[in-house]
């Protein structure tokens, strides 16, 4: 399952463009966009800082 990503910095912001192919048949869709929205999540997770109020 080749997947390719493509990390865009557009104006002040950074777009993401994954694409996947060759995905099994008995793969549902559903099942990869929920898999990369978790993925996603974790990683805005990691690289947002956290700002405490002081």
């Amino acid at each position: 399952m080749p997947t390719t990503i493509w990390i865009i910095r557009v104006w002040s912001v950074t777009e993401i463009i994954i694409t996947q192919t060759n995905i099994p048949a008995i793969v549902p869709a559903d099942i990869c966009y929920l898999g990369w929205q978790d993925s996603i999540d974790k990683l805005t997770r990691l690289v947002e800082p956290e700002i405490k109020d002081q």
